[in-house]
């Protein structure tokens, strides 16, 4: 059974190999509009997936503690001159800035974006076998 789901962990991470260059080009092109965030879910404590309102998801890779993503109630980001225009894209070096669920003000500041790309079937199906197996997530 063990190489059954190692043979499946493997054919889906082969499926996930993209060329450095096409990755690059891919992620460089992602805009995660600041004024089209709605909602959000902690993936781990380096990374969290956000919805827009046309539907898409993002994978946003984080630095810095980010420990409490998996308790706040409402997260945004706050561009790095600490204000962010709606038609702006989130990007890296902007801090998540989170709220309730017993938020530390020390750690709101300490966590902030180091990539943002889409957040893609084949990463959801990726991520949904990992916790089946309760394997670790695979860093994109």
């Amino acid at each position: 059974m063990k190489t059954k789901i190692i043979l499946a962990a493997m054919a889906v991470m082969a499926a996930l190999a993209v060329p450095a260059a096409a990755a690059d080009s891919v992620s460089s092109n992602v805009c995660l509009r600041h004024g089209d965030v709605d909602g959000w879910g902690a993936r781990d404590n380096h990374s969290m997936v956000v919805n827009d309102r046309f539907g898409r998801k993002y994978l946003v890779s984080l630095a810095g503690i980010c420990s409490d993503l998996n308790w706040a109630f409402g997260a945004g980001f706050r561009g790095l001159g600490h204000f962010n225009m709606a038609g702006s894209c989130v990007d890296r070096g902007d801090h998540v800035v989170m709220a309730g669920g017993g938020v530390s003000r020390m750690d709101n500041n300490s966590c902030w974006v180091t990539k943002v790309q889409l957040y893609t079937k084949d990463m959801q199906a990726a991520d949904r076998l990992a916790r089946e197996n309760k394997q670790p997530l695979t860093a994109y």
